[in-house]
């Protein structure tokens, strides 16, 4: 027994160094550019106090720089369809984390019940803006789950769901980033052409603007009691991720087939009770 239990280790063993060391070039590529993102990210705190673009929006105008000079052969593919895959689902299930089981409670029922249904009243209006401009409906989904939830944690933990592929993807961050940074800089003038108290203010950036960074930012003007009801219903914001996921899961085997990817969808799994949830969507709502 005990030489059948050390054959199977050392199998085990050698499977795991020979993925890992498949992996491993085109994770190191992520890590790199991921890691440009995050220095050019504190290149714009240094030089204008706060940073525009979220590290991800960098990652991918990196990453598009890097392709229009240099091409990745095939051995880089496995490490980055795995880091692409995986860690963004595991970069989802940590969002969790920020959100405080305390401070939602403080925000009651009523307050939560709100932005729950003003996030779904959000997504259909986006969803139907976006298919009057005749985008394609994945595409359609992640701008309107991005703007109306949280940003690119939203299209990174929608896109899976959907089977959106990295184009949708790519161009559903890029669309949604150019909009924050609009609403960053025009929401303050809105708020004072309103005459808006500062409560106001701040429940509406935490209702508008997508990510905690640019409430805050977009709620300074008004000073700090405007932030804290910001951040408060942006978290409330946040916490609508697991539902809105789960109703996608659903209703995904209803989309067409990408093109590019029919053969790969028509085999995936319909959702059932066991795992009609995504994995990383349980572990961000646990």
């Amino acid at each position: 027994m005990t030489a059948v239990t050390s054959r199977q280790f050392c199998g085990f063993a050698r499977l795991a160094f020979a993925r890992g060391r498949a992996l491993a070039p085109g994770v190191a590529l992520c890590v790199l550019v991921g890691s440009i993102a995050l220095a050019l990210e504190a290149g714009e705190r240094t030089l204008f106090g706060k940073a525009w673009l979220e590290p991800m929006v960098l990652a991918i105008l990196t990453g598009a720089a890097v392709r229009s000079f240099w091409s990745p052969g095939p051995e880089w593919e496995p490490g980055v369809a795995w880091s692409a895959r995986f860690l963004l689902e595991l970069g989802v299930a940590l969002l969790g984390v920020s959100v405080s089981t305390a401070t939602l409670l403080s925000a009651g029922p009523g307050m939560i019940a709100g932005v729950a249904a003003v996030v779904a009243l959000a997504i259909v209006i986006s969803f139907g803006i976006c298919r009057l401009l005749r985008l394609p409906t994945r595409m359609a989904l992640l701008i309107a789950c991005g703007n109306s939830i949280c940003g690119n944690s939203a299209i990174a933990a929608v896109a899976p769901v959907i089977d959106a592929d990295s184009n949708d993807v790519a161009a559903s961050i890029a669309f949604t980033a150019v909009l924050g940074v609009l609403v960053v800089l025009g929401l303050p003038l809105l708020g004072l052409w309103l005459g808006m108290g500062a409560v106001g203010y701040g429940a509406l950036t935490g209702l508008t603007v997508y990510a905690v960074p640019q409430v805050l930012a977009a709620a300074a003007p008004f000073g700090t009691t405007a932030m804290h009801m910001g951040a408060l219903v942006k978290l409330v914001r946040v916490l609508m991720l697991g539902p809105v996921c789960l109703l996608l899961s659903l209703l995904a085997p209803r989309l067409a087939p990408q093109p590019a990817t029919r053969e790969r969808g028509a085999g995936r799994r319909q959702p059932g009770a066991l795992h009609a949830l995504p994995w990383f969507i349980a572990a961000f709502m646990m």
